[in-house]
C-alpha cells in the first residue's frame, strides 16, 4: 500500500513539476517591448543588482524639459558578470549614461536594455542577453548605433 501511494506520488509530481516551471520559462519573451531601438541620455538614480533581473533606473530630460524616471531590464547578476564584466558596483546614482533600449510598446517609460555607455561614450556593457537577438541581429543594431553616434558629432 506504502509503495503504491509513493508511486502515485512521484507520478503526479512528475507531471506537475513541467507545469509549474512554465512561467518561469515564459517570461523570457520579447512581446512586452518594440521592436525598433531608440537613445536615451540621462543619469542614474538607482542600479537593482537582483534575481532574476537586473534593473537600472535613470531619469531623462524629454523635449519640453521635464524629468521622466525610465526603468530598464537587464539579464541577471550571473549572466552580466560572464558577458560584460558587470557587478554590483558598476553604475552608481550620479553616473551620467546613453543608454539604448527598446521601450515597451504601451508607451510607459519601461524598456529593455540593449547596450549602455557612460556619458563619456566609454563602454560599460556591449550587449545584454535580456534583449535577445542572434549575433548578426546584435551586430546590426552595433552598426546602426555607430552611423547614429557618427551623424550626431
Amino acid at each position: 500500500m506504502l509503495r503504491r501511494m509513493l508511486m502515485i506520488a512521484g507520478v503526479a509530481a512528475m507531471v506537475s513539476f513541467p507545469m509549474l516551471s512554465l512561467p518561469v520559462l515564459a517570461h523570457h519573451g520579447t512581446a512586452l517591448w518594440q521592436s525598433t531601438e531608440i537613445t536615451l541620455k540621462g543619469t542614474v538614480v538607482e542600479y537593482d543588482w537582483r534575481n532574476p533581473h537586473v534593473l537600472v533606473v535613470w531619469d531623462v530630460k524629454d523635449d519640453k524639459g521635464n524629468v521622466v524616471q525610465w526603468t530598464g531590464e537587464l539579464a541577471s547578476p550571473e549572466s552580466l558578470m560572464a558577458d560584460g564584466g558587470l557587478t554590483k558596483d558598476t553604475l552608481k546614482p550620479g553616473d551620467e549614461v546613453i543608454m539604448y533600449v527598446r521601450p515597451a510598446k504601451s508607451g510607459a517609460p519601461h524598456s529593455v536594455v540593449d547596450q549602455i555607455k557612460r556619458g563619456d561614450g566609454s563602454m560599460v556593457l556591449r550587449f545584454s542577453r535580456q534583449a535577445g537577438g542572434s549575433q548578426e541581429e546584435r551586430d546590426a543594431r552595433d552598426k546602426a548605433r555607430e552611423a547614429l553616434d557618427k551623424g550626431t558629432n
